[in-house]
């Protein structure tokens, strides 16, 4: 049953032996057996897909849930100890690893040292569900109508930030129109392929433009690490640049005006059954919130 399942959300049969520490050849023949002891097709082969018939899909949902409620009990058998056991795989994006979840990562550890965590740090958005994760973190509220979103950090605010060096060649900006004349560092969005626009806000003045970039990125670091050296200006979360600001190796540009920043949300599919592990994380990271 656990195979099949796997299979089914893996969507292919080397990507759920991967999860399940099997070799695809297993998994291929325990589905193979699963196949013949029914007496049907579960799923549609080829060369390139593997897909449900519609016998799989009822048979699916008749299983996975029946699969989630052995796991419950297992967890809470296990789970007695209080002691929650075993992997706990999340996927997030470099911003919220290193503001939200690295700064917690030891206590966590401390806390639940049976718990092995997995931690993807990539600008793309995943498909949780596709790629195996128990859960992820965004920031926003948008999400898939079938996932369950807590919120475990509030709303937060991006600064624009430059050298000294570039500034000193350059000038300093004062208002948003300014910035048209300087050289930004942007960064393109995983999910859209879009250059991400900046939004500032003062009060309640909202300007809104896609910055002219001397270089486009896809992630964080490498905005930071641009700005650094002196390539332009960059829009970066606050808490990010708090460090090379306070080192002088950036200088925080136009401080009356910012790029607010949503709530971060940790996502899971509701449907999938949640293990131990993941409801200790989720307690956790809301019991840090405020911290």
């Amino acid at each position: 049953m656990a195979i099949f399942v796997a299979a089914a959300e893996a969507g292919s049969f080397s990507e759920a032996a991967r999860r399940l520490g099997m070799s695809p050849s297993a998994v291929s023949q325990a589905i193979g057996a699963l196949e013949k002891r029914l007496g049907t097709p579960l799923f549609r082969r080829s060369t390139r897909s593997l897909s449900l018939t519609d016998v799989g899909d009822d048979y699916l949902r008749t299983v996975a849930p029946a699969l989630a409620s052995l796991r419950q009990a297992a967890d809470d058998a296990s789970g007695r100890s209080g002691r929650p056991a075993g992997p706990l795989r999340l996927t997030m994006p470099r911003a919220p690893f290193e503001l939200h979840i690295a700064p917690v990562l030891v206590a966590f550890q401390e806390r639940y040292p049976d718990v092995d965590l997995e931690i993807a740090v990539e600008a793309r958005l995943v498909d949780i569900v596709k790629e195996g994760y128990d859960a992820g973190l965004r920031y926003g509220e948008h999400l898939d109508g079938d996932m369950v979103a807590v919120c475990v950090a509030p709303a937060a605010e991006a600064i624009l930030v430059a050298s000294p060096v570039y500034l000193d060649a350059r000038g300093v900006p004062g208002m948003p129109d300014d910035l048209r004349e300087h050289r930004a560092i942007a960064c393109r969005s995983q999910g859209t392929g879009l250059v991400i626009p900046w939004t500032l806000r003062r009060g309640g003045d909202t300007v809104s433009f896609v910055p002219s970039s001397a270089a486009v990125v896809h992630d964080l670091a490498s905005q930071i690490a641009l700005a650094v050296a002196g390539l332009g200006i960059a829009s970066v979360p606050a808490g990010m640049a708090a460090d090379p600001v306070a080192a002088g190796k950036l200088v925080h540009v136009m401080p009356a005006w910012s790029h607010p920043i949503g709530e971060l949300y940790l996502y899971f599919p509701s449907r999938r059954h949640q293990s131990a592990a993941l409801r200790a994380f989720v307690a956790f990271l809301r019991e840090n919130k405020s911290r």
